[in-house]
């Protein structure tokens, strides 16, 4: 019975990707989600490894999602850089900063999405963080990751996000915080993360 059960989701799901992927649909643009979150915030950890990174494994082509990793986090000038004070603490802040490193190498979501989903599915993200670069993305070392993080290129980034995140419009007051196509509501939300697939289906057809 079981089994019977798994085959015909399995089944659904492709009859699903067979409405969402064709040829007349390939000629349009890509879903843009976009992600405001913290790395060890429970929500958007749950949010990632049951609705973000199963949908995006499956319908990659249909969809670019852009990651900002910095949510609830506050941030204070001092000198010509910046102090950063996070939610879940000074770890989240070093994950945080990790992840915008490996997203600012890494370039694009083909090669970062493998990377920050491993690590988000990781019992600790922090400490999963450098066997998933080298699984995923070998030919980034972790030592540039590394040297990112405690330098100025890593502050500039973490900067940017905080920047990224304070002009949202509406304000997030919550994360984890999603666009469709630049576009928050409480729908989307409610959507997004109770059936991303079909949402991104559903746009990216109409």
């Amino acid at each position: 019975m079981k089994l019977h059960v798994e085959l015909t989701i399995v089944l659904f799901l492709w009859a699903v990707m067979g409405r969402c992927i064709t040829a007349e649909t390939r000629l349009r643009s890509p879903v843009q989600l976009s992600l405001f979150y913290e790395t060890l915030c429970p929500d958007c950890r749950n949010f990632m490894n049951n609705k973000l990174c199963p949908t995006w494994f499956r319908l990659e082509e249909a969809m670019n999602v852009l990651l900002i990793p910095f949510g609830n986090a506050k941030e204070i000038q001092d000198g010509q850089n910046w102090q950063f004070h996070c939610q879940h603490g000074e770890g989240e802040c070093q994950g945080n900063t990790i992840q915008a490193c490996m997203i600012h190498y890494l370039k694009n979501a083909t090669s970062y999405m493998p990377v920050i989903c491993c690590m988000e599915s990781a019992s600790s993200p922090l400490t999963g963080a450098q066997s998933c670069l080298q699984v995923h993305a070998p030919t980034v070392l972790w030592d540039t990751i590394i040297s990112c993080v405690n330098g100025s290129k890593g502050n500039e980034l973490m900067h940017q996000n905080a920047q990224m995140t304070n002009e949202l419009e509406p304000s997030h007051n919550y994360v984890p915080w999603i666009l469709i196509n630049g576009e928050h509501s409480e729908e989307l939300q409610y959507r997004a993360e109770n059936d991303l697939f079909s949402l991104v289906c559903d746009t990216y057809i109409v």
